[in-house]
């Protein structure tokens, strides 16, 4: 990862900049063999997991330094691709273009569409069926290679013991030789001579006669690929799309052949976990999930598939109408259905909240290896000189334990009620919560300020960008950042905020909370330091927008 002066990350999306390069994403198929899923869509825009798969594909070419991206589609078929670039990149320093393959004549007929968009230098050509872990990390003139059980499916590359590519077999009728298949991931380091061979004819309408003429004026290598999800077939997308869902950090999913999932990680979280759904009051039965069963370290409950809020918020550009809709029905919901009949007097809820909010956050940082060298560091995020956090935290300790004292009634809470944990069923209009979180797991009850705090983490704060790596952080001299979330901003922020306040909510006590949970979510984040420090220099904006009246401190480009 690159770092600036003072040795801190500030790579956009926390990914290691190779160099500003451009790419071609070959998405013109129908996606015939995957129409059960595609349902007449361009065959990048299937959801594998959470994302449809042009965007985890940009998303990973942004972090590995590229800047301008060709996407080949069928004729007719840009407009879902383009609508979709336009929400979710709007702010991602990036230039998209668009090449039309006319014929549905195969990936090299499609990457010869985009010769006269491709510029002179390095470029990498993806697959839109093909998913990896380490595209960053293909160097140039190299193709991708991942080995599989059966040739006949795939082009085969055969590789010397230095890893160069000698030969290649397309669908071979057999199943002994080689087993590395070409994974549908491609690094060119001379564009121009992969124009020149584009415009010659060629022997096969296969990528695979391009690749052997390069490969005999540069050398190709075969790169082991990680994580390859192919979705060239319904089973094999079925198996990407099993493998793409995700726990946090030290938790895992595993679906069942029932149609459950059962979910494991540490004991004593599965445990608390189990035990909110099991205990969930007769009159919020319908809000989460069925449970099936529970055990050490592991809980299996029902599948559900719907999309999360944080799906619709990031990659459907949802009319304002609709989100006031969604959050007043949320609100509603829980309200009659979770928190008012389970609220009661607490007198021992101020000193938990006191601790939760105050020890626990402090603690947290406490477990962030950079957190000794920038808690007295004043920082620059967009313009605007924030005060440290040692300079702000007296303040907010006194604020908090203000806050602390007036929770007098306590409540059944989710615990951690973001976006993600939210499912909509769209077209019925129901909600469930999913993964509740275990801040007051070991009381009776829980402050509902946390759960509206968590709410408006993701419809004002920008958590679901920071958490989906939808975003820049970049160094701009020492002390200095730019923090630019990629997808378009809407009118939540304000939409959102109205409705907390038609219900009587302390906006105030909310906004204070947000910004501690951005703070103590910190640590959490260690598989991307990037991102460690996008939602630290979040939580300090925050705070000293609430602390110091500053409403200078909270815009984000």
């Amino acid at each position: 990862m690159a770092v600036d002066g003072d040795g801190l990350p500030g790579e956009p999306c926390g990914g290691k900049r190779k160099g500003c390069r451009q790419a071609v994403i070959l998405s013109a198929g129908l996606g015939t063999r995957i129409a059960v899923v595609a349902q007449g869509r361009p065959k990048a825009l299937i959801e594998v997991g959470a994302l449809a798969a042009i965007v985890t594909q940009v998303r990973q070419l942004l972090g590995a330094g590229v800047r301008r991206i060709v996407v080949v589609h069928a004729a007719g078929q840009d407009d879902p691709v383009r609508s979709l670039f336009a929400h979710v990149f709007a702010h991602a320093d990036v230039e998209f273009r668009f090449a039309v393959q006319l014929r549905p004549s195969g990936p090299l007929d499609a990457l010869a569409a985009a010769t006269g968009q491709i510029r002179p230098g390095d470029v990498t050509v993806l697959l839109a069926d093909t998913l990896i872990e380490n595209l960053a990390d293909i160097p140039p003139d190299a193709v991708g290679v991942g080995a599989v059980d059966s040739a006949r499916e795939f082009c085969i590359a055969h590789v010397d013991q230095a890893g160069r590519i000698s030969e290649y077999e397309d669908k071979p009728d057999r199943d002994d030789g080689s087993d590395l298949a070409v994974a549908g991931v491609y690094r060119f380091g001379d564009a121009d001579l992969l124009r020149t061979l584009l415009a010659e004819p060629a022997g096969s309408p296969e990528l695979s006669d391009l690749l052997a003429r390069y490969g005999a004026r540069r050398q190709l290598t075969a790169v082991t690929v990680e994580g390859w999800r192919d979705l060239g077939s319904y089973e094999r997308y079925l198996r990407a799309s099993r493998s793409a869902l995700a726990g946090r950090a030290g938790h895992g999913f595993a679906f069942e052949d029932d149609g459950t999932v059962t979910k494991r990680g540490e004991p004593s979280l599965m445990a608390a976990q189990a035990r909110w759904y099991r205990e969930l009051p007769d009159t919020a039965a319908g809000l989460a999930p069925r449970l099936f069963g529970a055990g050490e370290g592991w809980y299996r409950m029902e599948l559900l598939d719907y999309p999360s809020l944080s799906q619709l918020l990031l990659y459907e550009p949802l009319p304002a109408s609709t989100w006031s809709f969604l959050l007043r029905s949320l609100l509603e919901t829980v309200e009659a259905r979770l928190w008012g009949p389970t609220r009661q007097r607490d007198p021992a809820l101020p000193a938990w909240c006191e601790r939760k909010y105050i020890i626990k956050t402090e603690r947290r940082l406490e477990r962030w290896p950079e957190w000794r060298r920038l808690r007295d560091r004043r920082l620059i995020i967009n313009g605007t000189e924030l005060a440290s956090f040692d300079e702000l935290w007296p303040d907010a300790v006194r604020a908090l334990r203000s806050l602390s004292s007036t929770a007098g009634q306590s409540c059944t809470i989710h615990g951690d009620m973001t976006f993600s944990n939210i499912l909509l069923a769209r077209h019925h209009g129901f909600f469930k919560l999913v993964d509740p979180g275990t801040t007051f797991s070991n009381s009776r009850g829980g402050d509902l300020r946390y759960d509206l705090a968590k709410l408006r983490q993701c419809y004002a704060g920008g958590y679901d960008s920071l958490s989906a790596d939808l975003f820049s952080l970049s160094a701009r001299g020492p002390g200095r950042w730019e923090l630019r979330l990629f997808p378009r901003q809407s009118m939540l922020a304000d939409l959102g905020d109205e409705i907390l306040a038609g219900l009587g909510c302390d906006l105030t006590a909310v906004k204070l909370l947000e910004a501690i949970q951005f703070l103590s979510m910190v640590p959490l984040h260690r598989d991307n330091p990037g991102r460690q420090l996008a939602l630290y220099a979040r939580g300090l904006q925050l705070l000293a927008a609430v602390l110091e009246g500053r409403p200078d401190a909270i815009p984000v480009p």
